[in-house]
């Protein structure tokens, strides 16, 4: 049996009491914590599907620009053009 981690639901700020779990199989057991004062143990369907999420299959691990892998530098110096020529358009308060 893996050891229960108490922690707290990161999808809204309420704050809920979760216990996690990893499975012999990878897999990550979530409950409601039934001792946390937020939630007493329920958790929504967000916090439900938690386990669902933590994992990185799918998840985009390297900068993409333009449909195409770049380095951190690159994708980076992008962002920050970006956000120079939308304060230069429309002010500070844009971004």
């Amino acid at each position: 049996m893996s050891a229960v981690v108490r922690t707290t639901c990161p999808y809204c700020g309420v704050g809920c009491g979760v216990l996690a779990s990893v499975q012999l199989d990878g897999a990550a057991k979530i409950s409601g914590d039934p001792e946390h004062p937020a939630n007493r143990g329920a958790l929504c369907s967000k916090g439900s599907a938690l386990g669902e999420t933590i994992g990185l299959a799918g998840r985009l691990l390297q900068p993409r620009l333009h449909g195409r892998e770049v380095e951190w530098d690159q994708a980076i110096q992008a962002v920050a053009t970006g956000f120079k020529r939308v304060i230069a358009q429309h002010g500070p308060d844009a971004v």
